[in-house]
């Protein structure tokens, strides 16, 4: 919806970091990834699945 979107440029320094994220949560290896929602699913809020 334009009227609540946001857009975000990535710059090539943001590039790496979110290349990085993607990869542990997206990829094959389970543990970081299990390890990134243990710490930070306490500070979830609002969650739409």
């Amino acid at each position: 919806d334009p009227a609540v979107r946001h857009l975000l440029k990535v710059t090539i320094e943001d590039a790496v970091e979110a290349s990085q994220t993607f990869e542990m949560l997206m990829g094959d290896t389970v543990e970081p990834r299990k390890n990134f929602i243990n710490e930070y699913a306490q500070r979830v809020e609002y969650l739409d699945i």
